[in-house]
């Protein structure tokens, strides 16, 4: 039985609750996410590409603001993919310091805490 001055809640996921540790693992998630994401159609050619007795190629250019990725096997692309550093920086900063300035409005101003002495100055 739930006590009536207790009501359940989702309070624990609320990220005003969270300590710099939970907005840091959920930086890292979010960067794991992205990665996998954007990169995980590219590990099964990548694989195939470079398995023993196989005749691939990888490929990684950074050329006019461009970063490019392109997998060949046997000299025919089998993955290709590109994008520009602007939306790559956009991608991998923009979210994590939204959550960073909505985990900072959440927090609110701390108090100050007022520090009693007993001590008397004469």
């Amino acid at each position: 039985m739930i006590p009536r001055d207790v009501e359940p809640s989702m309070s624990f996921f609320s990220i005003s609750r969270w300590r710099p540790v939970h907005l840091f693992l959920s930086w890292l998630t979010y960067w794991v996410a992205l990665l996998a994401v954007t990169l995980g159609p590219a590990i099964p050619p990548i694989l195939r590409a470079t398995a023993a007795n196989a005749k691939g190629e990888i490929a990684a250019n950074m050329g006019n603001g461009v970063l490019s990725m392109v997998v060949k096997e046997s000299g025919r692309t089998t993955w290709s993919g590109s994008t520009h550093l602007l939306t790559a920086a956009l991608w991998l900063a923009v979210p994590p310091l939204v959550l960073w300035a909505l985990w900072v409005m959440s927090r609110g101003a701390a108090p100050h805490e007022t520090v009693r002495s007993d001590r008397t100055v004469a």
